[in-house]
């Protein structure tokens, strides 16, 4: 399973953000989670790389998704997809409970599920995906709470690469400008 990963970070080129990211990351992983770099935005989208290591996201696949406009710099679009997937409705990242409307309504399916399993007789690789859904959902929270305190491009599944998400390592990098790194995680 291919993930995308977005990694944000600060730079004097696309080059060196992607070797930045790599270099950052460079402990993560074993043989069985292998990365490499697609797509390299810069924040005015003068300095971007399409496929930097020929990984499965490229720039390019945001010309592919729906909702996403076609305007503007591939960065600010790579932010758009990002706030699609933290916005409603709640989609489900493991199957076992149904795509929600809010939050709330998916807490309330969870809760359900929880409260019917059966300690004695029921699956515990059920448990294991109420305890993943949770964690996204909890995840999703804190996300749309960042946001909502004004912070364009809130964190969502931070360092854990081999889930979509967004990782914030301006704070640790230096350079000119920002870029979105897409990191192409195969787990």
């Amino acid at each position: 399973m291919h993930n995308l990963h977005l990694i944000l970070i600060k730079a004097d080129s696309a080059e060196d953000a992607a070797s930045e990211a790599e270099n950052a990351i460079l402990d993560w992983g074993n043989e069985n989670n292998w990365r490499c770099v697609g797509g390299v935005a810069s924040e005015d989208g003068s300095d971007d790389i399409e496929n930097h290591e020929d990984g499965r996201w490229a720039l390019s696949f945001l010309d592919k998704q729906d909702g996403i406009a076609r305007e503007g710099t591939y960065f600010s679009r790579a932010a758009a997809y990002l706030h699609r997937h933290l916005t409603e409705p709640v989609t489900a990242s493991y199957a076992l409970f149904s795509n929600q409307p809010t939050i709330r309504s998916a807490i309330a399916e969870l809760a359900g599920m929880l409260l019917a399993f059966d300690p004695d007789r029921g699956n515990t690789l059920e448990l294991w995906g109420i305890g993943r859904s949770l964690e996204h959902l909890s995840e999703l929270i804190d996300s749309r709470r960042g946001r909502k305190l004004g912070n364009e491009l809130p964190e969502f599944y931070e360092r854990q690469f081999d889930q979509f998400g967004l990782t914030d390592m301006t704070g640790e990098s230096e350079g000119a400008r920002r870029y979105l790194v897409f990191l192409d995680m195969h787990s």
